[in-house]
């Protein structure tokens, strides 16, 4: 090939390749009002303009309206209705269209209930929305919160909560909407009863804020290997295609963090973006809940103890501090060698799993 068009062609290659790349990225989105959002968002290469449009369907294949076509990067929009869940497309001028919504669900009746949406795999990659979700109990939504729920479509819902949290606070969920519930108790068993009388042992030294952190990082430690069996079943759920589908605790954080930190794992997620996901429990649980709110939620804890637990305890025990998740992996790293092999010998998830979830729960 003459030097001249091979110069041509690695021209044309190399600006096809740059208009691929070319895209809006770090989408954010805020419900600013009962209808209303702050989408913000970054230009890349040769983007110039993004066309936003919405719907109440999380695939956007349905219901698009049109909002407007902007070069802004923080727009503020008005979208749906009083109570409806909207999701927004962005088609830029140049490069992949992309998708984003609100990752914190404004119930009335559970403060952390999240969609683990649109988050960004090593290989370029993102969380589909409106597949899975992750709470706290779900004992007192109210009728606000049925109707918000509902057009969600949630097929699936995984309790990690004992029988005895279960009879203090009874899940509801959504009347005459079929669901199927998974009862799969964290907590409970001989070897977690030991160690919740170690637990109690342990309050009764009265221990400060710094020995009630060292005993919560070194319980998160044990939490891969004592919780597999029932973290294997959400999996296996998951594996069917039971989607949309939802796993709770009761605040949202322990139980439900460390599973959520291995299905993003498992799905690419890089462990920083892990890591941030579980510290939000901070912003929507902790920070957002009064003293009273936070005792009482202990107070329906499996363990008495918790109950007797002073303000600064009750902080400590329930912060998502990323030093409790960072022990739990770095656990498995020490007994396993990598996370990869911990989701294959005690999830039960092969490669080939990874695979069909992957493209299941992945888009560009």
């Amino acid at each position: 090939m003459p030097i001249k068009k091979a110069c041509l062609l690695a021209g044309c290659l190399l600006s096809i390749s740059t208009f691929a790349a070319a895209e809006v990225t770090n989408l954010q989105c805020e419900q600013t009002g009962p209808a209303e959002y702050r989408l913000t968002y970054t230009f890349t290469e040769d983007t110039h303009k993004v066309r936003i449009l919405a719907s109440v369907d999380a695939a956007g294949k349905t219901g698009l309206e049109e909002i407007e076509t902007t070069g802004d990067t923080s727009v503020v929009v008005q979208a749906g209705a009083s109570g409806q869940r909207m999701y927004f497309f962005l088609q830029p001028d140049h490069g992949h269209r992309r998708e984003v919504s609100i990752r914190h669900l404004l119930l009335e009746g559970t403060p952390n209930f999240r969609d683990l949406g649109g988050y960004e795999t090593t290989d370029g990659k993102f969380v589909r929305w409106g597949l899975v979700y992750r709470a706290g109990v779900l004992t007192h939504l109210t009728e606000h919160d049925f109707a918000y729920l509902t057009p969600l479509g949630i097929r699936v819902v995984c309790d990690f909560r004992t029988e005895q949290e279960n009879a203090k606070e009874p899940e509801i969920w959504i009347p005459n909407f079929a669901v199927e519930h998974v009862s799969l108790p964290i907590g409970s068993g001989s070897n977690r009863k030991d160690a919740m009388a170690g637990w109690t042992d342990f309050l009764k030294t009265n221990p400060s804020p710094e020995q009630m952190k060292a005993h919560m990082t070194a319980a998160y430690g044990e939490f891969a290997f004592t919780n597999a069996p029932e973290y294997a079943k959400v999996f296996a759920e998951l594996k069917q295609e039971r989607l949309p589908l939802l796993y709770h605790c009761t605040g949202g954080k322990d139980r439900t963090g460390v599973f959520s930190a291995f299905l993003l794992l498992t799905l690419g997620v890089p462990e920083k973006t892990v890591l941030e996901d579980y510290e939000l429990t901070d912003k929507y649980l902790l920070n957002a809940m009064s003293d009273e709110a936070a005792r009482k939620m202990l107070a329906s804890a499996a363990n008495p103890a918790y109950a007797q637990l002073s303000s600064e305890q009750r902080r400590v025990m329930m912060a998502a501090d990323p030093d409790y998740l960072r022990s739990t992996l770095r656990r498995i790293n020490e007994k396993y060698g990598s996370f990869d092999n911990y989701r294959r010998a005690a999830l039960g998830v092969s490669d080939e799993d990874v695979r069909q979830l992957k493209a299941r729960l992945l888009t560009y």
